[in-house]
């Protein structure tokens, strides 16, 4: 891994003065943790849209404006049609997919390629954890070439990441996680909460486990409960709450504290 994985040239980032990021289901998700770096990194704004939106809007875009597609597969009919649409008009595109040759990857401008391997199971879980990878570098390059971070504090980044792989087999590996969810598997309804980025990991939190339990579950910005969804929570709730932002602890302790008082379990994930 290294910042030349995702090269922006400094001609390049000043041809843009925005960043479109264009996906569906799991890999939109992982657009959202991609315009939370990136804003954050680079200071250059960031648009996110589901793709079966986005190919019947029109959109705020113009030459300045760079469009990131993202897809596992490269073939997903929704982001290829927005392909499709932008660059009628002539927009710089970028794809990030998995298969080589695929139909995205053929057509954008220019592709990066996760490596992620073939993806076996509908939950898409190796694809995702790659996909924000490659956001991240992404994020890291523009950082450094725009002058908005140094090498020093880039190569700190990169080296986080190259740990990455160990933390999630330590992970994995830990028998908590099965003793956890033998006693709280019988909720019928789960409702993941967040903030900031927390918020873009709920809801691919509960995409997951939609996915492979059955089990109803929904993903709420932790600051909107108090403005409709907390009527819907009582006893039987289960509500996992992500927290891995220190800033935020009290924000989101406040609203773990009104998800209790309605008598919910609660699951706290944090650092």
């Amino acid at each position: 891994i290294t910042l030349d994985n995702v090269k922006f040239t400094k001609e390049e980032l000043e041809n843009f003065d925005r960043v479109y990021i264009v996906a569906c289901g799991t890999a939109y998700h992982a657009g959202l943790v991609g315009k939370t770096v990136i804003e954050k990194m680079a200071k250059i704004p960031v648009e996110v849209d589901v793709a079966s939106e986005f190919r019947y809007k029109e959109p705020l875009i113009t030459e300045k404006t760079l469009i990131i597609v993202v897809s596992q597969s490269g073939e997903t009919a929704d982001t290829l049609a927005c392909l499709r649409k932008v660059k009628e008009n002539n927009i710089d595109t970028l794809a990030i997919v998995n298969v080589v040759g695929s139909s995205i990857a053929r057509e954008a401008k220019d592709v990066l390629y996760i490596k992620a391997g073939p993806e076996i199971a509908v939950a898409t879980t190796k694809a995702y954890l790659a996909q924000l990878a490659l956001l991240g570098l992404i994020a890291l390059n523009m950082a450094y070439t725009n002058g908005k971070m140094s090498k020093e504090e880039a190569n700190k980044v990169l080296d986080d990441l190259k740990e990455l792989p160990k933390k999630i087999e330590n992970l994995i590996g830990n028998p908590l996680y099965k003793k956890i969810a033998d006693t709280l598997y019988t909720h019928n309804d789960i409702f993941f909460i967040g903030r900031n980025v927390d918020y873009a990991l709920s809801m691919e939190g509960s995409l997951k486990l939609k996915e492979i339990s059955y089990i109803h579950s929904e993903a709420y910005a932790a600051g909107e409960l108090k403005h409709g969804p907390i009527a819907l929570i009582d006893p039987q709730t289960l509500v996992v709450a992500i927290a891995s932002e220190p800033k935020l602890y009290d924000k989101i302790g406040s609203n773990m504290v009104e998800v209790k008082s309605r008598g919910a379990t609660v699951l706290v994930i944090t650092q």
